[in-house]
């Protein structure tokens, strides 16, 4: 996956942007756990609407941005991220 170019080419089209548009409110809101921690994504703190590890494919739900902000490392964390909890998938 290019790590430069459109939103598009980078992998983020349309269905990854209707999913983030309906995930917002949420998270805006201060309702929402990131996936990967299970901590409270703060209203006000970065986020992305985080990806299985194994299949891009699959949406896990929103993520903190900043491994700053999560234990278990954010979005940008290695592969051996710990799971915690019941995971709840995110579909339009």
């Amino acid at each position: 996956m290019p790590v430069n170019g459109t939103t598009n080419q980078r992998g983020y089209g349309r269905k990854h942007q209707l999913l983030r548009a309906k995930v917002k409110p949420d998270v805006d809101a201060g309702s929402v756990n990131c996936w990967r921690c299970g901590r409270l994504i703060h209203p006000g703190q970065l986020w992305d609407l985080g990806h299985d590890d194994n299949d891009r494919t699959i949406y896990r739900g929103p993520e903190h941005a900043r491994a700053a902000d999560c234990p278990a490392g954010g979005n940008r964390a290695t592969s051996g991220r710990r799971k915690v909890g019941k995971l709840r998938r995110w579909r339009l």
